[in-house]
């Protein structure tokens, strides 16, 4: 990686799960990789990549957002990088993707075995079929994406898939913005908050389903089907439930200082088998950070979030009396909420800031152990414990 100051402080490109600037999906993955490469940019030179017809650059403050030339946008295996584009991508030491199989990693994946780049990348969910998808139908040895140097994940259920594959890894978990979300010095007002996308797997009907009528629930979020945000409204007819579906940055953050708690009560799609869904509960270190406890179902990341009965509570997934009695709980006495709020903004404080995160990012860029990885393609084994760096 060059002198001494490069290996400490490399140039690192991040590249979102969305990085065409046409997209329409902003979810959790886009906002993850926003807040991280903001943080990043604090320690170590960072770039947040995008590709579009014309390139441009702007500034993030201490981050540098720019937009890559590409020839067209038609889909395929491939990826159409200009010769302009290829050029300027030489200008990083580390390139982190926070989405792959796509056409965009494999081509950054061989780009960078040639040019003596390190790629990480970070699985948020999600891919399309390219050259990998491919290959690997033919041999599991022949996936590019296992000729990255590394990979870091959301959490340590996000790593449970990928107990095979040679690298070595770092967990990188996620943060709040502790100033944005910060604890209200008002006392909570006595409603339930849940806040997400509306998708049967976020567990909003049976979530409905389990609260008495009078019990106060709010619902902050956007539709991701319109049928099943109807089977919501006739769920919640007859009962206290508010829907609030343009909410900005402001009004999310008064929503969270104004609950006795914060809702995460995600399922399943087939009970007992693992899925991608929830590798990392944002919304849940979002309501710690705002000094609200959380319920959360015992289900994929969220267990890690959560300290079970001091920073909120864990649930059974689709157990609708245990769900209704830890809601009532804290609605019937905010002291308890409080109190909990204030240990779960204090256990955010301690183990769930950007700040960190970042860091735990750059210690895993600059320890070595990607350098030694050069040599791990097409291997399928389950490495030592000491290839692996945990967070």
């Amino acid at each position: 990686m060059g002198d001494q100051a490069t290996r400490e402080r490399p140039r690192v490109l991040v590249i979102p799960p969305s990085y065409f600037p046409t997209d329409t999906l902003h979810g959790g993955g886009e906002r993850y990789a926003r807040e991280y490469s903001r943080a990043l940019a604090e320690l170590t030179p960072t770039t947040l990549g995008f590709f579009d017809n014309e390139p441009r650059t702007e500034y993030d403050g201490s981050l540098q957002v720019r937009t890559f030339a590409v020839r067209h946008f038609r889909p395929g295996p491939s990826f159409p990088l200009t010769l302009e584009t290829v050029r300027a991508l030489k200008d990083f030491d580390v390139i982190h993707v926070m989405v792959f199989p796509m056409p965009l990693t494999d081509v950054l994946i061989l780009f960078a075995r040639l040019r003596g780049q390190r790629v990480v990348l970070t699985d948020v969910g999600g891919g399309a079929p390219c050259l990998s998808t491919y290959l690997q139908r033919i041999s599991r040895r022949l996936d590019l994406t296992r000729a990255a140097h590394g990979l870091a994940h959301l959490s340590e259920y996000a790593s449970s898939f990928f107990t095979d594959w040679p690298q070595p890894y770092q967990i990188l978990y996620g943060g709040a913005d502790l100033g944005g979300f910060a604890v209200s010095p008002t006392p909570p007002e006595g409603y339930a908050l849940f806040v997400g996308r509306l998708l049967p797997h976020k567990g909003v009907r049976q979530l409905i389903d389990a609260l008495p009528a009078e019990l106060p629930l709010r619902i902050v979020g956007r539709a991701g089907d319109a049928a099943y945000l109807e089977s919501l409204h006739s769920a919640a007819r007859g009962k206290n439930v508010r829907f609030i579906m343009d909410a900005d940055e402001s009004e999310l953050r008064r929503q969270y200082a104004g609950a006795n708690v914060v809702l995460q009560p995600s399922l399943p799609s087939i009970p007992g088998v693992p899925d991608k869904a929830e590798l990392l509960g944002l919304v849940t270190l979002e309501g710690m950070a705002s000094g609200r406890p959380v319920i959360v179902t015992k289900y994929a990341s969220m267990p890690e979030l959560v300290v079970d009965g001091v920073t909120g509570y864990t649930v059974e997934p689709y157990n609708a009396d245990e769900l209704r009695d830890r809601v009532q709980l804290l609605l019937s006495d905010p002291g308890l909420a409080i109190s909990m709020g204030a240990s779960a903004r204090a256990h955010v404080e301690a183990n769930f800031t950007w700040g960190a995160t970042a860091a735990r990012g750059l210690s895993f860029y600059t320890s070595g152990k990607l350098a030694r990885a050069s040599g791990a393609w097409g291997k399928i084994r389950k490495p030592p414990d000491d290839s692996r760096i945990k967070g």
